[in-house]
């Protein structure tokens, strides 16, 4: 009797899980479609459930998030939040985005970057977004020696606003096929504050500076500099060096 009883138990279980595969199934192609219906040009790089019975999490390979039902027809743009009684209100849709900015942090392009290393014991570590002809990012590297005497370790990784192909785009390239890239790069920002003319391109080799753009444009980078912290969170915009200590808990 217990051996049957188990027998149909799993059955049930296993039933259960088949027809919920199929119903993720069927949402996600109904999602698709009606992605497809807003702009043929439009694709989900995620779809997640929310809290919110029948509402899905979605981030389009523009870098935006929407929240859709599950057969497509309603969707809306902006902020969740959770209020549960009895607990702090939650932004959910802030919590899924550093969720996902970390776990992009883990991408293979992401790893390539330009490494100013802390000086000493190494307290911290940030990776940011940058462009040569940004006056905060010029500002913000005109702090590294105070940001890496610190304990900070800075990761950048290339975003050249003015899109692939620009100038700037060239000179990031540039930047990282010179035979002393953290140099070449610290004289081309130089360089671009002072409205002087960009140093000579090196050899053209092999650069991540076309991925590290898209990497930036499907997590919704729309500025530079914008700093990513081991966490996922994103602190948009510059910081003193000291403030920037204080944000990471070294001060």
């Amino acid at each position: 009797m217990q051996a049957m009883t188990n027998k149909l138990l799993s059955s049930l279980i296993l039933t259960l899980a088949l027809l919920a595969t199929n119903v993720w199934a069927q949402g996600y192609t109904e999602v698709e479609s009606s992605l497809a219906r807003i702009n043929p040009d439009l694709s989900a790089l995620s779809v997640e459930e929310t809290p919110m019975f029948g509402i899905y999490d979605v981030v389009l390979n523009t870098g935006d998030r929407i929240y859709m039902s599950a057969d497509g027809e309603f969707f809306f743009a902006g902020t969740m939040y959770q209020n549960s009684f009895g607990a702090a209100l939650v932004n959910l849709t802030e919590l899924s985005a550093t969720k996902a900015r970390a776990a992009a942090m883990q991408s293979p392009a992401a790893q390539q970057t330009w490494v100013f290393a802390a000086q000493g014991e190494k307290k911290a570590t940030i990776t940011v977004f940058t462009d040569v002809d940004c006056f905060y990012c010029q500002k913000l590297h005109a702090e590294m020696a105070a940001i890496n005497a610190l304990g900070i370790e800075v990761r950048y990784l290339a975003f050249p606003r003015a899109g692939l192909g620009s100038a700037s785009y060239q000179v990031l390239v540039d930047s990282w096929c010179a035979e002393t890239p953290n140099e070449f790069l610290t004289e081309a920002k130089a360089r671009s504050h002072n409205k002087q003319a960009p140093q000579a391109s090196p050899e053209l080799c092999d650069n991540p500076v076309s991925a590290h753009y898209s990497l930036g444009q499907q997590m919704g980078v729309t500025g530079t500099p914008a700093i990513i912290l081991d966490s996922g969170e994103l602190l948009p915009g510059y910081l003193p060096a000291s403030e920037l200590a204080k944000r990471l808990g070294i001060l």
